[in-house]
């Protein structure tokens, strides 16, 4: 007798309407390019949303399995290379890494790490 089989949970980026053009809802190497999108996404109407969303799943998430408008040719490996050399580049870029893990430390921090590391020094020689 075959046991009854679960059914799937489907993921929540399934359940919302425009989930490529919500940060929450993407990784965070691709936040930083999607704000920009979601800043006025609110301007736009549903038409243009699902055009946007559309793009950035292909564009950004490198996704050409979405629902919705196809606007690149799936069977040009150019065009695919170029999109794919893209998300390739942002997942080996240092900063977005960083940033990725909460780990990136700007300038100031540093600056601000060595002076309090200098004071420490000055104590600990008197």
């Amino acid at each position: 007798m075959k046991e009854p089989t679960k059914e799937k949970k489907k993921p929540s980026r399934s359940k919302i309407k425009y989930p490529a053009l919500d940060p929450a809802y993407n990784l965070r190497s691709r936040q930083e390019e999607i704000e920009d999108l979601y800043s006025y996404k609110d301007q736009l109407n549903n038409e243009e949303k699902e055009w946007l969303n559309s793009f950035a799943e292909e564009e950004i998430c490198s996704n050409f399995n979405h629902k919705g408008i196809k606007h690149n040719d799936q069977s040009d490996p150019a065009v695919r290379s170029r999109i794919y050399n893209r998300n390739n580049e942002r997942n080996r870029c240092i900063q977005t890494i960083e940033k990725a893990k909460g780990m990136l430390m700007y300038l100031e921090e540093v600056d601000l790490d060595n002076s309090e590391l200098a004071e420490e020094e000055e104590l600990d020689f008197d």
